[in-house]
C-alpha cells in the first residue's frame, strides 16, 4: 500500500500525539506501508499557513489538508512524489512522513525544497547527540542491537583516543555486533557516530542518520517520535539563539542622510578552540560540495587569531559575516537571518572545526 492510499476519514489532526496513535492503529492492520522515512525539521514558520505557501512557492501541491495534518505532492520525472506533513503548532516543527526513495525521490523533492527556502532546517543530528541517543537506548534495553554503523574522527577532539589520536577517520561497519565494536571503535580510535541502524528486543527497528531521516522498518511508532522529540528539544534552543540575531539599517546625520548596517551576531563557542593553522583547513573544507558555501573575502590578521570572512551559502544566496579569535566565533546576518544556512554552518563547525563546540 502507498502512503498517498493511506485513508484518514474525515477526522482532523492538531495534536502530534493522537496522529502518531492513529498511524499505530493503522499499521497494526497493515494498511500504512511497512517502511516508512520520517524527516524531522526546525523551523520559523509562525503558523501551518506561512509553512503551506512556502510548499506551494516551491511548487508543491496540497492534495488534501486536515487541521494540521496534509498530503503533499512534488512531481519527479513525471511522477508524483508524497509526504504527508504535520505541523506541530508547540514549537512550529513540520514532520514529513513518506515511504519515497531516500536515495533519490527525497533529495530531489523535500531536500531541495528545505536547501531553497530561509524558513526551515532539516534535523542535524550532531555525532554527540547520536552517542546520546545510542547510549540512552543502550541502557534502557540490555539486548538492543546495532547492525550497521557509520562513525568519523575530526582533528579538533576532545574525544579520547587510546590509538593513534592524532587522525582523522570515517568508518563504516555491517554486522549483528555493531554495539559492541561500535563501543571497541568509540574507545580505541575516538570515533562518534553519524550514521545507526537499531533494532531493540520491543521489536521496533529503525536507522537514524545525521540529516534527520529516521527510517522505521518495524515495531511502534511511539518511540520514535520519542526519540525525535528529545533531539528537537536541544536543537530549539540553538533556533532561538539564531533569532536573536538581527539585521538592520539606520539613517543618521543631518536630515538622515547617511546610512549604516547594524548587524547583532549570535555565537559559537569553541572550548577545544581555533589555531592559526585550522585557518586554511576551514577555508578549503567549507567550500567543498559537502557543505555549500562560497568564502567572497576574508583577512587574517598577522601575528593573532583574529579572523573574518563574509560567506555566500550556494543553495539561498544568503550572506553572513564572522569574526573569530579562535575560542569563539560571531555570526552576522546579512540582510536577514537564514535558519538552514546558520544551521548548516553550526553542522560543518561542531564536524569539521571543533566536536564540542556550543551555542554561545
Amino acid at each position: 500500500m502507498d502512503i498517498e492510499s493511506l485513508n484518514f476519514g474525515d477526522k482532523e489532526f492538531y495534536d502530534i500525539d493522537e496522529f502518531t496513535k492513529f498511524l499505530e492503529f493503522e499499521r497494526i492492520d497493515n494498511r500504512i506501508p511497512l517502511i516508512l522515512n520520517i524527516i524531522a525539521t526546525i523551523s520559523t514558520f509562525e503558523n501551518s499557513t506561512e509553512f503551506t505557501q512556502s510548499l506551494e512557492r516551491e511548487n508543491f501541491i496540497i492534495e488534501k489538508e486536515q487541521g494540521n495534518l496534509f498530503l503533499i505532492s512534488k512531481l519527479l520525472n513525471k511522477e508524483k512524489i508524497f509526504y504527508y506533513t504535520f505541523f506541530d503548532d508547540r514549537n512550529n516543527v513540520p514532520l514529513f512522513i513518506t515511504d519515497a526513495k531516500k536515495t533519490e525521490d527525497i533529495p530531489n523533492t523535500l531536500f531541495n525544497y528545505i536547501n531553497r527556502t530561509r524558513e526551515i532546517s532539516n534535523l542535524w543530528i550532531s555525532p554527540k547527540i547520536m552517542k546520546e541517543i545510542k547510549d540512552d537506548l543502550s541502557k534502557k534495553y540490555d539486548d538492543m542491537i546495532i547492525t550497521y554503523f557509520s562513525a568519523i574522527r575530526s582533528l579538533n577532539t576532545e574525544v579520547k583516543s587510546e590509538l593513534r589520536p592524532t587522525f582523522e577517520r570515517n568508518l563504516q561497519y555491517h554486522g549483528s555486533d555493531g554495539k559492541e565494536t561500535l563501543d571497541e571503535m568509540e574507545f580505541y580510535y575516538g570515533v562518534l557516530p553519524k550514521i545507526l541502524e537499531i533494532h531493540l528486543p520491543n521489536g521496533v527497528g529503525f536507522k537514524i542518520d545525521n540529516k534527520g531521516i529516521i527510517t522505521v522498518k518495524k515495531g511502534k511508532f511511539g518511540d520514535i517520535f520519542q526519540i525525535i522529540e528529545t533531539v528537537i528539544d536541544r536543537l530549539l534552543y540553538l533556533r532561538d539563539e539564531i533569532n536573536k540575531s538581527r539585521y538592520s539599517i539606520k539613517t543618521v546625520g543631518s536630515k538622515n542622510k547617511f546610512s549604516h548596517a547594524v548587524q547583532k551576531p549570535w555565537s559559537i563557542d569553541l572550548p577545544v578552540g581555533m589555531k592559526n593553522d585550522n585557518i586554511p583547513h576551514f577555508c578549503k573544507t567549507i567550500q567543498s560540495a559537502e557543505w555549500n558555501f562560497t568564502i567572497l573575502e576574508n583577512v587574517l590578521i598577522n601575528g593573532s587569531m583574529l579572523f573574518t570572512a563574509r560567506i555566500i551559502d550556494d543553495h539561498t544566496g544568503s550572506i553572513f559575516d564572522i569574526s573569530t579569535d579562535g575560542q569563539r566565533i560571531d555570526i552576522y546576518p546579512v540582510k536577514q537571518a537564514d535558519i538552514g544556512t546558520s544551521m548548516r554552518f553550526y553542522e560543518y563547525i561542531v564536524e569539521n572545526i571543533d566536536n564540542t563546540a556550543n551555542v554561545g
